[in-house]
């Protein structure tokens, strides 16, 4: 399905080294995560604000660092099927439909924030929504941001035509106050956008775009990109995030985390911190 509005506005098409497009992550009460991607990629350091020269020698000697772009399904074990962002729409729909879940099946959509490459897939080309019968929740700030205040970007655009499309599936809500089907807690993470939002299931927190550089914003959490609408609030509110992490023993999962998109995190006494990949 193609989307309303070309979303090379967010993220430059990358280049794409390999083609891995879900992974089946299982918590401890037995609700799936699982990982679709819309490609694997390998990114250079054009976006990176405040990486040294001798950052970017230690963490990416070949000039480049690898990414993609995730969105995630939860099936609860109630029977749920809650979509957490949706890519560019690309892959979406065939990944959906490995595990036997069509659009008509989404029961409720979760937004991290109203980036292009994470609420792509929510519109056809006639500007129609994909996902028929799924309420579509959206922190407050977020909304306010780019349908009340309405930046002049293409950005505002697109997120103006998803809400307009799911207005009468629409539900606001403020970030640490709302447990969606029973299981999904929602956190805010302010900084890269206005509203950008964590989600909590069980023993994963799926972080959005709070990393969009692992190599780099790992050992160096306080580098920054230029996507981030407040750098200093993003880098702050990731700080904070990551040492929640660590304390709580959560899994992480995100956005821009390469294949399999989701591992654990420790800190490495330097002030930055660890990841390791699932096997």
């Amino acid at each position: 399905m193609k989307t309303i509005l070309t979303i090379a506005l967010i993220l430059i098409s990358p280049t794409v080294f390999g083609q891995f497009n879900t992974y089946l992550y299982q918590t401890k009460t037995n609700n799936q995560i699982i990982m679709l991607s819309e490609g694997q990629s390998q990114r250079n350091a054009d976006i990176l604000i405040g990486a040294t020269p001798e950052m970017l020698a230690e963490t990416m000697p070949d000039g480049y660092y690898p990414s993609a772009t995730n969105a995630f399904l939860v099936r609860t074990t109630t029977g749920k099927n809650v979509l957490i962002d949706a890519g560019f729409g690309r892959e979406l729909f065939n990944n959906l439909l490995q595990y036997n879940v069509t659009p008509e099946m989404i029961d409720a959509i979760l937004i991290t924030h109203m980036h292009g490459d994470h609420i792509g897939g929510l519109l056809e080309g006639s500007g129609l929504k994909t996902f028929p019968n799924a309420n579509l929740y959206l922190a407050k700030p977020e909304y306010d941001y780019f349908y009340i205040e309405r930046p002049e970007t293409q950005a505002q655009n697109l997120a103006n035509a998803v809400i307009n499309a799911y207005r009468d599936k629409l539900i606001l809500f403020e970030p640490g106050e709302m447990v969606v089907a029973g299981v999904i807690e929602c956190l805010p993470n302010f900084g890269h956008t206005p509203g950008h939002t964590v989600y909590v299931i069980d023993d994963v927190l799926i972080w959005g775009d709070m990393v969009h550089a692992m190599a780099v914003q790992m050992p160096y959490p306080t580098v920054s990109v230029t996507f981030d609408v407040d750098n200093k609030k993003a880098v702050q509110a990731r700080l904070e995030m990551l040492n929640y992490i660590v304390e709580h023993n959560f899994l992480v999962a995100g956005m821009h985390i390469a294949y399999p998109g989701i591992g654990t995190l420790k800190a490495n006494g330097k002030g930055g911190y660890m990841f390791m990949p699932m096997e």
